[in-house]
């Protein structure tokens, strides 16, 4: 049976998610600076990041520069990460592949906090290439995040098709690939160089079938896919 559903994670697969990252800080930065006066919270948060700092990272800033914070603060500081309008765009190779047209349909599935991931979609502009549907795991409910199979039956109930007929091209091999290789689901791995998650997968059952590094490859990789099953 022929592909005919590409369902698409965001995160590192559609854009890079180091680009939301320093969107967060930067907003993070100026909402710091009217509050305090003090100017240098963005620049240090964004050297730590960079230097690899990727857990409680506004607790080392603040760390950092010498100042003492609180849990309430803390809460405003992330409150303001995830509330922000992200300045993000797509991937050069997702933009080419979006804006081609195709003889797919296309869907997406997210990881994350509901809100946070609609403004990453409405930042993308993703409602002009006919994303259907299009489902925040979040908006589900608790316990409905990957690697969990509700998001993916929603797709396979939407597109009514045979789950060999749907591929999903994700990122993250700790929590893509599981539950549509349990359905039946064709999926491929896109190790960007410059992803935030570790790219290798923690035994066989979470590891995807193919993999790529640009979405200009996607095409030829889904003929293998369909020659491998020959």
């Amino acid at each position: 049976m022929r592909i005919t559903s590409i369902v698409f994670d965001l995160d590192d697969t559609l854009y890079l998610e180091q680009d939301y990252v320093r969107s967060g800080i930067r907003a993070v930065g100026e909402w710091f600076a009217k509050r305090t006066g003090i100017t240098e919270f963005a620049e240090t948060a964004e050297r730590l990041w960079g230097a690899g700092r990727r857990q409680m990272l506004f607790d080392a800033t603040l760390q950092d520069m010498g100042i003492a914070n609180s849990q309430a603060m803390i809460h405003e500081l992330v409150e303001t990460y995830r509330n922000h309008p992200p300045v993000i765009a797509l991937a050069n190779d997702a933009l080419d592949l979006l804006a081609s047209g195709s003889e797919y349909r296309f869907a997406l599935i997210t990881d994350g906090i509901a809100s946070t991931q609609r403004q990453k979609i409405e930042a993308l502009g993703l409602s002009r290439f006919g994303f259907d549907p299009i489902i925040a795991t979040g908006d589900l409910g608790i316990g409905f995040h990957k690697p969990h199979r509700r998001a993916f039956e929603a797709v396979m109930e939407s597109h009514r098709i045979e789950s060999s007929a749907i591929v999903y091209v994700a990122d993250n091999p700790a929590k893509d690939f599981l539950a549509p290789k349990a359905l039946g689901w064709r999926t491929i791995q896109i190790d960007r160089p410059a992803a935030v998650h570790p790219r290798t997968p923690p035994d066989p059952d979470h590891a995807a079938e193919a993999h790529i590094t640009t979405l200009a490859d996607l095409h030829a990789t889904l003929q293998y896919l369909l020659d491998v099953r020959r």
